[in-house]
C-alpha cells in the first residue's frame, strides 16, 4: 500500500515547486534578498530551494527532495509535500494584523526597521515515500533535516546578517487580544481599578495609548500550568469575545503575572500567564504599565505628576 503522510501547511506555503533546484552532496550557500544560511554539506542533495513563485512574503522555502518526487509520482505534486521550512519578509502593518489572530506555524524571530522576518514551518508532518518501507527509512533523516531548520537556520540567518535584529513574539491568547488592542482598529475594551473608583475606564480618552503597544511589544507570555494565581489587589483588562467577557487580572502581588478568566457555554476556564520582559528591566512589569494607563484615563488623559 502506498503511504503518504501529510498535513495541515501554511497558508503561505507554495502550491508549485516553480523555478527549484537540488544541490550535489556539498555545502552550499543560499543567499535570496539579502537573507544568507548554508545548507549542510549531509542534505546538500537531498533537499531542493525554491526562490520565486513564493506567495505571502516568503522570500525562500526549503523541500526534501524525496517528498516532493513521490508525491508527484503519486499525482500529488504541488500539495506542499516535503515542506521543511520557508523564510518571509513580513511589512510592519501586516506583521501587526498577524499578531491579532494565531500565527500557526509562523515564529518571528528578526526584524529590520520595518519589515520583520518570520521563520515559517508546517503544523504536521509533511514527508511522502511511495512505500511504508521507504518511509521507515527516510524518517531518522527527516528527523535530522528538522533539527537542523529548527535549531540552527533562525541563529546563522542572524550571524550572516548583521543588519537584522534579534526579535521574537509569543501568541498566546493574551498576546492576540493586546495586540488587537494596541493595532487592530475599533477594538473596544475597557480598565477596571478600585484604586479609580467603581465605573469602569475608558481607554478611548488616551490619543496614543503607547501603555497597550508597550504590553504588547515589550514582553514575551508564557502560561504557568498547575500555578495558583495571587491574592490582593489586582487590575483588569477585559475585552467581549462572542457575547462573553474574557478578563485579564494584572496583580500587585506579582508585578509579570496575569490571569485570565473565561466564559465558555456557561464554563468558566483559567489560565495564569507570567510576562517576561524583553530588556530584562526590573522597572519594566506588566501591571506598572497597566496601573499607569488607568491612572492615565483617571486624569483625562495625563499622569498627574
Amino acid at each position: 500500500m502506498k503511504k503518504i503522510i501529510t498535513g495541515t501547511i501554511l497558508a503561505a506555503a507554495v502550491t508549485a515547486l516553480g523555478a527549484s533546484f537540488a544541490f550535489a552532496q556539498e555545502p552550499v550557500q543560499v543567499n535570496t534578498q539579502g537573507i544568507v544560511f548554508e545548507i549542510p554539506a549531509q542534505f546538500s542533495d537531498l533537499l531542493t530551494v525554491q526562490e520565486d513563485g513564493l506567495e505571502d512574503g516568503m522570500i525562500v522555502a526549503v523541500y526534501d527532495k524525496g517528498s516532493v518526487e513521490a508525491a508527484e509520482a503519486m499525482g500529488q505534486g504541488g500539495n506542499g509535500a516535503g515542506f521543511l521550512f520557508g523564510i518571509s519578509a513580513v511589512p510592519e502593518a501586516k506583521m501587526k494584523e498577524l499578531r491579532c489572530g494565531a500565527m500557526d506555524g509562523m515564529e518571528v524571530f528578526a526584524e529590520d526597521e520595518d519589515i520583520y522576518y518570520v521563520f515559517n514551518h508546517p503544523t504536521d508532518v509533511t514527508l511522502v515515500r511511495d512505500t511504508n518501507e521507504e518511509m521507515d527509512a527516510a524518517m531518522e533523516v527527516w528527523g535530522e533535516m528538522n533539527d537542523w531548520a529548527y535549531q540552527e537556520v533562525r541563529q546563522e540567518i542572524l550571524a550572516n546578517n548583521p543588519e537584522l535584529d534579534d526579535e521574537f513574539y509569543t501568541n498566546t491568547e493574551l498576546d492576540m487580544f493586546l495586540a488587537q488592542a494596541a493595532f487592530k482598529p475599533g477594538t473596544e475594551y475597557e480598565l477596571r481599578s478600585v484604586d479609580f473608583g467603581p465605573d469602569p475606564l475608558d481607554p478611548s480618552v488616551l490619543i496614543d495609548n503607547d501603555y497597550i503597544e508597550d504590553l504588547a511589544d515589550d514582553f514575551t507570555y508564557e502560561e504557568l500550568p498547575d500555578v495558583e494565581a495571587p491574592d490582593g489587589q489586582y487590575y483588569v483588562i477585559a475585552f467581549n469575545m462572542d457575547g462573553e467577557e474574557i478578563r485579564f487580572d494584572f496583580f500587585d502581588a506579582d508585578l509579570n503575572m496575569i490571569r485570565e478568566t473565561k466564559t465558555i457555554d456557561g464554563d468558566e476556564y483559567t489560565t495564569i500567564y507570567q510576562s517576561i520582559p524583553k530588556e530584562m528591566d526590573e522597572d519594566d512589569t506588566t501591571t506598572g504599565l497597566v496601573r499607569e494607563m488607568c491612572a492615565a484615563i483617571a486624569n483625562g488623559g495625563e499622569i498627574d505628576d
